[in-house]
């Protein structure tokens, strides 16, 4: 891991400052694909967030999981970076390679309404589907999320899923959050994470599997 993703990881301004004034590539990944924005916006740390994003980060990149800035943002609640990356021109609609998720889908599992409301207002389209034909209303009933299933079909939400569909463990769709994670030391390095995550790599879909949202999505959006 070099040293400002390091820093970013950490939430440390001043050395991603320092880092950045001494030329340091902003949009460098580590052998994870994580780039410092990633980093920081996993980590919720909103001023390095906005400083990276200032000083010209990719918010659109992604890690070897398909996750953005956004949607790991999302994962961990932190509303005020997910407003920001919007903001500043993050993609809502973009699909991670497990399991095909969108932003909106990993916010409907968790039951965060201030995302999700932020999301649709920002032109998430409500009735896509992943991988396994689920949508963002889909998960919110499979993690009985009764806000979250009010909020989504008020805008438009279908497909009111039939668990007897349900053709895959919940073992094997648990979201990866940042706390589940071993915490970078000074003793360890980028390639000792055994996230759970690596063991999706290599699962991305092609394209033609999601371009299709146009004929999935009945709201039209």
């Amino acid at each position: 891991m070099n040293s400002i993703i390091r820093a970013s990881a950490k939430g440390n301004l001043a050395a991603v400052e320092q880092l950045i004034a001494e030329g340091a590539d902003i949009n460098s990944a580590d052998s994870k694909g994580r780039s410092a924005l990633i980093e920081a916006a996993w980590g919720g740390y909103a001023e390095v967030v906005q400083l990276l994003v200032k000083r010209g980060a990719n918010v659109n990149s992604a890690d070897i999981s398909g996750f953005t800035p956004l949607m790991r943002a999302v994962e961990e609640g932190f509303n005020d970076i997910v407003k920001f990356l919007i903001e500043n021109s993050a993609e809502v609609n973009v699909r991670g390679n497990v399991r095909g998720s969108t932003p909106l889908m990993l916010a409907a599992e968790k039951g965060d309404i201030a995302i999700i409301e932020i999301l649709i207002k920002s032109g998430a389209r409500i009735n896509s589907v992943d991988q396994f034909g689920e949508t963002a209303l889909a998960r919110a009933y499979r993690m009985e999320q009764l806000k979250t299933i009010e909020i989504l079909e008020k805008n438009g939400a279908t497909r009111k899923p039939d668990r007897s569909t349900y053709n895959y463990d919940d073992r094997d769709i648990r979201t990866v959050t940042k706390a589940s994670l071993p915490q970078w030391n000074a003793g360890s390095d980028d390639d000792s994470d055994d996230d759970e995550e690596d063991e999706f790599a290599g699962a991305e879909a092609s394209d033609e599997d999601f371009d299709d949202d146009s004929d999935d999505d009945g709201d039209g959006k």
